[in-house]
């Protein structure tokens, strides 16, 4: 077994979990249609949460050379899953029956989503980025600085429309991103 299959044998299932959460409550929510308003700002956090958390296991596939099989690196894989797992879990509520509004509890609740998904991505970004100088570059810090800035007025600012072009934009950038890396 290798170091990242070892480490990833932890992380994989929490971000798997994750995932479940996130599907688990746009199928409950299907489930409830004509019954609640859903909107579209739920939906679309459920989104750019589950295809964040995509970038993310593809950011650690990439860098699986260099993640070492160590207490620091389990402390600090547990941090971002563990991130990701709250924000996965904020998106819907428990109970969509007693929110007839989905927009109104995503109003409520963006800060934890999107906090949490922001520190994930700070945190996965330096312990990409610090020990590589070689990829310090100006590209690099530009498309990880618009990122993580969107990701920060998705969850502090005040209008809902505000939100809801920052977390298009983002999934913009997403399939930019994706289109770009096809084949690789």
């Amino acid at each position: 077994m290798s170091a990242f299959e070892f480490v990833f044998s932890l992380f994989g299932l929490l971000l798997g979990f994750s995932l479940v959460e996130v599907l688990q409550g746009l199928v409950r929510t299907l489930k409830l249609r004509g019954t609640v308003r859903v909107g579209w700002l739920t939906p679309l956090l459920g989104l750019f949460v589950l295809v964040d958390l995509t970038s993310f296991w593809n950011i650690a596939w990439a860098a699986r050379d260099d993640i070492p099989a160590n207490f620091a690196t389990l402390l600090l894989g547990l941090a971002v899953t563990g991130l990701y797992y709250f924000s996965a879990s904020m998106v819907f509520p428990d109970k969509p029956e007693e929110w007839p509004d989905f927009d109104e509890w995503a109003a409520r609740h963006k800060k934890q989503v999107m906090g949490g998904i922001l520190g994930s991505n700070l945190i996965a970004t330096a312990a990409v980025l610090a020990p590589r100088p070689e990829t310090w570059t100006l590209g690099v810090f530009a498309q990880n600085g618009v990122l993580l800035g969107m990701m920060a007025v998705a969850a502090f600012g005040r209008p809902r429309w505000l939100t809801g072009s920052m977390l298009v934009g983002m999934l913009a950038f997403y399939a930019w991103f994706a289109w770009v890396t096809l084949g690789r």
